[in-house]
Formats: C-alpha cells, structure tokens, sequence
C-alpha cells in the first residue's frame, strides 16, 4: 500500500445486479461505453485489514472493515476539503468508467478515507451487505419519516430489503413491500414490516388503499429497476409525496405520465451512494438488529464464483455471497 492506503483481505464479496449485467455484456453501460473491459468486479465487500500505508491512522492490521463503492481522487479541490461527494475524479469499484479494480479478489486496495472500522458485534457476512443497504440509507435519509408515515417499497431485491429494513428502524407507521416474486417476498415478511403486495394478484394501487384505509403513501422507494414501475410508484403516491428511485435503469423511460407528478406536486429524487452513508449504516448495524441476514439466499466459494454468474435461476437468489477462503 501507498502511504494513504490500506490493503484488505477479502472476506465475503457480494454479487450485485449490476455484476450480472456487466458480465453478461446486457449493461446499457456496456453499449454506451460506459464501461469497458476487462473489469475486475466486486463492490459490495467486506475484510480484514492485511497491511497500511506508512500515514494510515484510522485502522491497524487485523481490523475488520468495509469500503465505499467508489474511490475518490484526493487531488481536486472537493478533495482537498475532504468533500468527497464532490470530487470531480471518481473512480467508481468494479463497474463503470474510470474503474477502481474490484473486491472480487483475494486482496483489495483502497484510500484509507474509504474504509471504516466494523464493530466487534457485526460478523463479516453480515458487513458484506453495508454497500447495498448505504445505497438504500441515501433514499431514506431524504424523508422525514415518522410514526404516522406510510412507506412503500418497490423491488424485492436486496436494495429493497434494505430500504424496508431502514424504513422500519426510522419508525414508519405501516411498511409495505411491492413485488411479483411470491418466494423473495416472503422473506421480506421476516424483516418485521407491515406487510407484501404481490402484483401479480391484485391491483396494488386498490390493495394499498384497502390496508391503508384510504390512505397513500408517503414516502415510495422504487428500487425494481424497472421503467414501467416508475409510473406505479407515481400512481401509490400521495399528494406532496416523495419518490425515490434507486438503482440504474437499463433502458429508458419512453412513456411516462408527467402530469401524475405535477398534479400530486411530488418530490422525484435519483439516489447513487455518497460519502458517508455507509459509515452511517455500519453504525445502524452495530446498534440495532435490521435481521438483513436473511436476503442472504445462496453462499458459495471464491472458487465456485462461475456458478454464481451463470444461475440456473435468479428466482429465488435475492443476494448471493461469495466468500473468499
């Protein structure tokens, strides 16, 4: 490691949708060349601390840490203020261009200001899901949730679970999840929520009304991924609610009823990682039980890594973990 750097042993790495689709070569990233190969994926890791840099103050050997999903310049002037959100030379880990060499290895190196220190009480699997759930803590952090908010989460994937997890923790009143995968959404049931939706056997826009009491949502997470469920989340909103919409969209919008957003007077917010989230929820999962374990679906070894990107089925896979022995 370089005077700043801290160098990581792996311990799990977590495969993320946007792996699957980097690899398959179906990225929009792919076609607009965004993203270029070869690219060492991986961003959603956890370890322990191997060596450092002659300068490293915040970890020592044998610490057990996480990592930002992104690697800032540390030269720009954002940077130079430590106002990492900022920089204007990002690199971002194991995805897009300019691209940081991901986790998906047996050792890692990265800035210190990108790591932090894991409580005693977090197990390494367990941190491995800190990069998802920082993800989903930057849509939750913009809504003045409280015990008379409605939150609605579409999505069942583990950025879901997370928003849902969070939800919960903020102390939302009613915490509903939104899918069409009967198997994931009962193991988003386990985390404690108000209820599922499954849109495949309702109307969800008259089922939510009927759990409710009349009532619409306040906050909306739409973490599908897909175009046609941004209208859906427009169309559960209630008047001056807000939506977010978190994760990459593999294809445009091409219809979209604008005039839902206006009339509602809505608030629309893009949610990507920024600094200091994950340190945030790393805190969370230290302090209180968000019981996200369980969107842990499938665990297998570095060297089965192959198995985990040619699934005989993404059905029942909300999170794979790859461990890195």
């Amino acid at each position: 490691p370089a005077k700043d750097q801290v160098l990581v042993k792996i311990s799990y790495c977590g495969v993320c949708g946007t792996d699957y689709a980097l690899f398959s070569g179906n990225s929009s990233f792919i076609h607009n060349n965004q993203a270029t190969y070869p690219i060492r994926l991986g961003h959603e890791w956890s370890g322990i601390v191997a060596a450092v840099g002659g300068e490293v103050q915040k970890v020592q050997i044998g610490d057990s840490v996480v990592g930002d999903n992104y690697v800032s310049c540390g030269e720009c002037p954002a940077c130079l203020r430590q106002d990492y959100n900022y920089c204007t030379g990002r690199n971002h880990v194991g995805t897009i261009n300019p691209c940081w060499p991901g986790a998906f290895a047996v050792y890692f190196l990265v800035p210190e200001r990108h790591v932090y220190k894991l409580a005693d009480s977090v197990s390494l699997l367990e941190a491995a899901l800190c990069e998802p759930l920082s993800v989903a803590y930057g849509g939750i952090k913009k809504m003045n949730i409280t015990e008379d908010s409605i939150v609605v989460v579409i999505g069942t994937g583990c950025i879901a679970m997370s928003a849902a997890a969070l939800a919960r923790y903020k102390g939302a009143g009613e915490v509903y999840i939104v899918g069409r995968n009967q198997y994931k959404l009962n193991v988003g049931e386990t985390l404690g929520i108000t209820g599922t939706i499954n849109s495949t056997e309702v109307d969800i826009e008259e089922e939510l009304l009927r759990r409710t009491g009349g009532r619409y949502a306040d906050f909306i997470l739409e973490c599908s991924g897909h175009p046609a469920t941004v209208e859906q989340a427009l169309q559960l909103a209630a008047q001056k609610a807000t939506v977010a919409l978190i994760g990459f969209y593999e294809r445009p919008l091409t219809e979209l009823n604008i005039d839902i957003l206006v009339a509602k007077e809505l608030t629309l917010v893009g949610i990507m990682g920024e600094y200091g989230n994950l340190q945030a929820v790393s805190k969370i999962m230290a302090e209180y039980d968000l019981q996200l374990t369980q969107v842990i679906t499938e665990q297998i070894s570095f060297e089965e890594c192959d198995k985990a990107f040619h699934p005989e089925s993404h059905q029942k896979i909300i999170k794979t973990m790859i461990h890195m022995n």
